[in-house]
This record gives C-alpha cells, structure tokens and sequence, in this order.
C-alpha cells in the first residue's frame, strides 16, 4: 500500500545544536536560520512538491532548521513522490553542515545572536524510476458474478466493457489519483445500469519498489439487481399527479437505469411546469425488488408577465408585452401571448399548448401580424392547430392554418387573399450544443399545400429546404455552412399569401441587403417570389470565451423563376458576443451588386 503523506507541522525552537544522520555520518547542525530551495528537474512531480511544500514556495519565510524539520521534509517528499508512482527517491540536503554566520552590523548585539546564521539550504531531489502496472485483477461478486458464472451473454459482454475501460491498465504508470479515480469509475458504471448498490468491497496496491511494478488488486460486489417501483412525488400542489404520465416516466417492474431517470427527470426540467427537477432512488438492496422512485419537484408560477424591448436592423427597435398561463382552465394548459410593437412590423398572437402525450405536443392559436417591408404593406389574421412529434434527432411538424391577408404595394391595386394550408415538416438536429452549436448538422424540410376548392384562392404546393453544418477548427474555432432553397408550384402568384411565397435579404440570410428586398421587384416595392435559393460560408475565430471575430461570404436570391434568378453576393467581417443564449452577430457587409455597405445588427433585452 502507498504510504501516507506526513501533514506539515509547524517547527518549534531548539537547542542552539543537535545532529541529524545525513548517509553515514552525523552532521552538527548550530542553531540556523534558512530558506530552503528544491533543485530538482523541470518535471510534474517537481511542481507537485513546490506546490504542497510551504518551504519551496516563493515567499517562504526563513525558520530555524532543526533534525525534526529535516525528517518531516523527507518524509513528505517520499510521500508525495509516492502518489505519482516513485517510490525510490533520492533526497540529499546540501549546506547543513557549511553555515557561515552572517555578520551583525549592530554592535549592541548579544552573544547568543551571534552565531545565528541565515542561508539556503539546497534540496536536490531525483524521483529515480517511475512504478508501472504489471498486472491488474478485477473480481466480481454478488448477482454479476451469478450472471457470468451461468454464461449470460449481456453479463459477459457487460464484464467485457467493464474491463476495457479499466482506467489504469498495465503498462501505465501508478498514480495515486488515477488509481482511485479508476475505482470509482468501475462502480459507478457498475451502479448506472442495474446493479445500483455496487461497492468495492476489497483493493490493493502491491508496489515492488526494487523492480518499479505494482499489481493491482479489486474486488467488487454488484449487490443485488434493482427494479423501479412506484413513483413518490414531492412538491406538485398546482397541477394533478397525471401531468407527470405525459414526460414518459419509468413503468414500475422496469430495471433500474440512471440514464433512464436522468431523461425522465430532463423531460419534467424542460416542460413549462416545473423549475426544479429532481428524481433519484434509494440504492438500498432491502428495496431491490420495486425500489421507490423519488420525484421532488418546485412548481414554476403559473403566471408570468414580461416587458421588453430590442432593436434589429431588419425591423428597427421594438418594445414587447408578453404575458403566460401555464394552466388554461385548471387543465395544465398553456398560453403564451404577446404584443409586439416594431418600426416596421407589428403583431400580436396567442397560442395554447395542451399537455404532451407519447412525445407530441398539441397547439391551436391565432396571430395578427402587420407589416411594412420593401414597400409592401401587408395585414395578416390567420388561426390554426399544430402537432409536433419528437423522436431522437428528428422532429415532425403538422398544421392546418387558416389565413387571411391584405396587401398593399405602391401604385398598384389592393388585394385580398386566403389559403387553407396544411404543412407537414421534418428537422434533423444533431449539434453539440442547442444555443451555440461547434459541431453538428441540421437539416429541415417543410411542405405547404393549399387546394383552390378548399377555402382558397390558389391552388399551391411549396417545398423549402435548408441544410446547415458547423465544423470545429482547433480548439475554439468554426467553420459555419448554410443552404437553403425553395420553390412554389402555381401557375401564378395571385392568391398566394405573401407567407408561402419567397423575399431573402437581412441578418440572418443574405447579409449586406436590406431585409427581404431580394425577390420579384415592382417600380416601388419588392414582393415575393415562386422560387429562393442561398448559401452563406462563415468562419469564426474566438479571442477569449466572450468575444470572436468571424469572416463570411454570403449569395442568394429570390425570383419568380428560375431563368430570373441571379445571385446577389456579398462579403463581410463581424464580430460576436457569447450569451447563454447564443452569440450576438454585429455585421458589416458589402454587397457586390449594389456596392454599398451595409450593418447588420440584432439584440433583444428582457426585463
């Protein structure tokens, strides 16, 4: 076993000499005060014994040196080599028996001060060979071992993983830290899955100094096999025990699983209802057999008023009043509402979630939105009901929205269209963080179709695609690439909300153009078009964890036709602002078409 590092004790006053063996000899050490320095390579260990050694620090004081100092500072050097796998240090202490007294100015001094010396002791240290693992044995009991010892496949197969994810395998160098931290990982693994009360019930370190090898030895219990039981909720005074039964929670008689709860508990975090979240189990093997499954919870407020306001270069600055009922008739049922006041749009809506249900989630709601952009004014009222279905990486999108609009564009005549539209959509999300991704991909299809005969006034089918992928560069860097691209089948625009048709240009599609004014262009006004297609390349260098600068190239466009498209171009540098939101984009672009400038900018402050 490795032995233990001697606390640091504080020194106390001797006699003006004693003697200490150094090898072979005795060394008369006089009353001495000194500093003592490490010589010793510019190694891991050597910093490790500057760091927990107050008397290689830099601002060690000078103290008197007695043989008591000296055995606790070669025992705790041993001690501390021997956590890095050195167990045959060797320790020589220079100058203890060279003391040249150091001069007192002070003529008044006294006798007994006069041989005081003060001087630096040096410690040469060589940690000599490091210890490797020559072998490892890893012994199982409890129902695990039952399992392998009657050739259960999944147990073999279980032992297997256990064994290969060993974290101080032979051929490794002993560490102390690695060493425990190889332990706890073995049970914890072992306590994850099934066997919830797993524990290490015997481990040793035999060290062979003279040949620099150690065996390692552990032995471990699995305990009995857990099963999930009933559910004990704390904390739900609001909303009815059944809510839970919506977020998937384990079925009583299922294996126990800490991946399995931790998702239960991540599904209740993430709904609308709760603040706090946390679920967790007794790992008592008395309770194997249907071990109760604790659910504490803190209710969020039901009720939520927010004020805002914000700024974007697309729409100007904005002021927003938001206001939230997270239980609609006592029913669990969630409003979220707002009215929102911008330069140049202005809108309001209000949507009703129901409580999910074998991972969909129900909405209805209606909205008013008015705009004017690019010259074209526009008044839309719409209603609709939605479904959103989530599996994995994939999530499914179905609506039905009723919609109404108004529009007026500059020396033309008014008009009025509706569309009955049913929409059924897929993303595909796998990024490695949902609000400032690095890596990952996202890829999203939408179809819209609308029937004349059904409540409309043109007959249409829109597809839209859009494809986007973020690749790290070195440690903090990335590489942004996005498409998109889309197209309406009609024979004509008329009838078709300006919604289901096609405008790019802005922050956050073709940068150094003003919002929406690339698309089917009037004397006085752009509208949109029956086809959209654009590409943005982006680099983003980070200076510290706040604050990057990015570089980007961006081309798109927006036409009634494929033989009209033409790309619009534009280069550009920004800079970004990490949030716990997602970074912030300040712009500057050139478009190449229209060879000016332009700054794209977005933020939002909620109060």
């Amino acid at each position: 076993m490795l032995p233990p590092a001697v606390p640091l004790a504080q020194t106390q006053a001797t006699p003006e000499s004693e003697s200490v063996a150094e090898g072979d000899a005795d060394v008369v050490i006089r009353r001495t005060s000194g500093r003592f320095r490490l010589q010793a390579a510019n190694t891991d260990w050597a910093s490790l014994l500057r760091e927990h050694i107050a008397e290689f620090s830099g601002s060690s004081e000078a103290q008197n040196v007695t043989p008591g100092l000296i055995r606790r500072l070669r025992q705790d050097i041993s001690g501390i080599l021997a956590t890095e796998g050195y167990f045959s240090p060797q320790i020589e202490f220079r100058n203890l028996d060279d003391v040249a007294t150091t001069a007192n100015s002070n003529s008044n001094s006294n006798s007994a001060n006069a041989n005081v010396a003060e001087k630096v002791i040096e410690v040469v240290v060589d940690a000599g060979q490091r210890t490797g693992i020559e072998n490892v044995t890893l012994t199982f009991q409890g129902a695990f071992a039952d399992a392998l010892a009657a050739n259960d496949a999944i147990a073999k197969q279980r032992r297997i993983g256990l064994i290969e994810d060993w974290g101080l395998g032979v051929g490794q160098f002993f560490r102390e830290s690695d060493w425990r931290d190889a332990k706890t990982q073995l049970t914890e693994t072992l306590r994850s899955d099934v066997y919830a009360a797993a524990r290490i019930t015997d481990s040793a370190a035999n060290v062979d100094a003279d040949n620099y090898r150690a065996d390692l030895q552990v032995e471990v219990d699995s305990g009995p096999p857990f099963f999930l039981g009933e559910l004990r909720v704390t904390g739900l005074q609001r909303y009815p025990q059944w809510l839970l039964d919506r977020y998937q929670p384990p079925v009583r008689g299922e294996a126990y699983s800490r991946s399995r709860l931790l998702e239960f508990q991540r599904n209740l975090q993430n709904s609308p209802y709760f603040g706090t979240v946390a679920v967790s189990i007794d790992p008592d093997p008395e309770k194997a057999s249907a071990v109760p499954v604790e659910v504490n919870l803190i209710e969020r407020k039901a009720r939520d008023l927010s004020f805002g306001v914000g700024y974007s270069s697309n729409t100007g600055f904005r002021g927003e009043i938001a206001y939230r009922d997270r239980d609609i008739l006592e029913k669990a049922w969630d409003l979220r509402s707002a009215i929102r006041i911008e330069q140049k749009r202005q809108l309001g809506y209000a949507d009703i979630y129901l409580p999910p249900h074998d991972n969909k989630l129900d909405s209805f709601g209606v909205i008013m939105d008015r705009q004017d952009v690019s010259g074209v004014k526009s008044l839309r009222n719409a209603v609709g009901i939605k479904r959103t279905n989530t599996h994995g990486h994939i999530e499914q999108r179905l609506a039905l929205k009723l919609i109404r609009e108004r529009k007026e564009v500059e020396g033309e005549a008014d008009s009025v269209s509706k569309a009955l539209v049913a929409s059924v959509g897929w993303t595909w999300r796998d990024v490695d963080n949902a609000f400032a991704p690095r890596r990952g991909e996202i890829y999203q299809f939408d179809l819209d179709i609308s029937e004349k005969a059904l409540l409309s006034d043109q007959r249409f089918i829109r597809s839209y695609g859009k494809y986007q992928r973020w690749i790290p560069v070195g440690r903090t860097d990335s590489i942004i690439l996005r498409a998109e691209a889309g197209q309406v089948f009609s024979p004509k625009n008329e009838g078709i909300p300006e919604d289901y048709l096609f405008r790019t240009g802005g922050s956050s599609t073709v940068r150094g153009y003003a919002y929406q004014s690339l698309g089917v262009q009037h004397p006085s006004a752009v509208t949109g078009g029956r086809v959209m297609g654009v590409a943005s390349a982006e680099y983003v260098h980070w200076l510290n964890s706040t604050w990057g600068v990015a570089s980007f190239v961006d081309a798109g466009d927006a036409a009634d036709s494929w033989k009209k498209f033409s790309l619009h171009k534009s280069l550009g540098v920004g800079g970004r602002y990490h949030t716990p939101a997602g970074p912030i984009a300040l712009d500057l672009a050139y478009g190449l078409q229209t060879r000016k400038a332009r700054l794209d900018f977005s933020i939002a402050i909620a109060f």
